[in-house]
């Protein structure tokens, strides 16, 4: 089991940035970051519990379930521990922001780590999804994570058209200790207090300079020595796909149009099909 995909590999990387007790924080449509939350649970972090935004519920088992699209929150609900209200959920956010991981997928990012999830400006306005709560929770984290499964020049762009997600000013004035690290399909990426902006921290395997380059809308700052990105474990694909997510739901992230249509059919048909012929009692749909 050698072989492993981009979603795979980018899985790996943000599950290693959970540490041994942190609080998880799942914000809303992030599959991946899920997935990661579960595959350091199952490895390095067994004692790491998740918040998931989607009904405030603080969660903690032993056993990592399946990803699931149908059912997320009703498996949420059978490992809750406990739920609470929104204001509770910024009390908790301000109180450990040094020990909450959280994972953002922005439209937009700058060299400094400035996010945008709001409006875009081509030749016509596109209105997106919104920042929800990255403007009040990205600035508290020491460590603000970021994924983005597209790496080119509509993501990676010299100025954000809206900041949403507040990254660091040049000569990190307004850093206070903050750190913004990035992974994307093509390498690890760090912004702090003491860089001019994005640089490089490791290219995955296979992924060349000029490559990248090409597809960022703005000048990295790259090592002379360049390391390369560790690639998944066999244990760590067996997880994934296996236990975590065998229906593949990670590869919505890389879809769009009929083919993001298509496959997220096909998913939740394998999904229905799956809790029927199981012997687990099932919740009423």
């Amino acid at each position: 089991m050698a072989s492993w995909t981009t979603d795979e590999l980018m899985i790996v990387c943000m599950a290693r940035e959970v540490g041994g007790k942190d609080i998880m924080a799942q914000g809303l449509t992030t599959p991946m970051a899920i997935i990661a939350y579960y595959l350091a649970k199952a490895t390095h972090a067994p004692e790491a519990s998740i918040m998931q935004l989607a009904g405030n519920i603080m969660v903690y088992f032993d056993e990592p379930p399946q990803a699931s699209i149908l059912y997320n929150e009703y498996r949420a609900m059978e490992h809750a521990v406990h739920i609470c209200g929104q204001n509770e959920v910024y009390e908790t956010i301000f109180k450990r922001a040094g020990s909450i991981v959280e994972f953002f997928r922005p439209g937009q990012i700058d060299k400094f780590g400035n996010t945008n999830n709001s409006i875009v400006k081509t030749e016509r306005t596109v209105r997106l999804p919104g920042g929800f709560g990255i403007p009040d929770a990205s600035p508290l984290y020491r460590k603000t994570l970021i994924y983005c499964p597209r790496h080119d020049r509509r993501v990676f762009v010299e100025k954000v058209d809206h900041i949403g997600g507040l990254g660091l000013n040049s000569g990190g004035a307004e850093s206070a200790g903050r750190e913004i690290r990035i992974i994307s399909e093509l390498g690890v990426f760090r912004v702090d207090g003491g860089s001019e902006g994005m640089r490089l921290m490791s290219l995955h395997p296979g992924v060349d300079v000029e490559s990248l380059v090409s597809n960022t809308g703005f000048e990295l700052s790259i090592p002379e020595n360049i390391p390369e990105t560790p690639p998944p474990t066999g244990l760590e694909l067996r997880l994934i796909r296996e236990k975590i997510d065998p229906l593949n739901i990670r590869r919505l992230e890389f879809l769009s149009g009929d083919d993001r249509l298509e496959a997220l059919k096909k998913m939740l048909d394998e999904e229905l099909q799956m809790w029927r012929s199981s012997r687990v009692k099932q919740p009423k749909i």
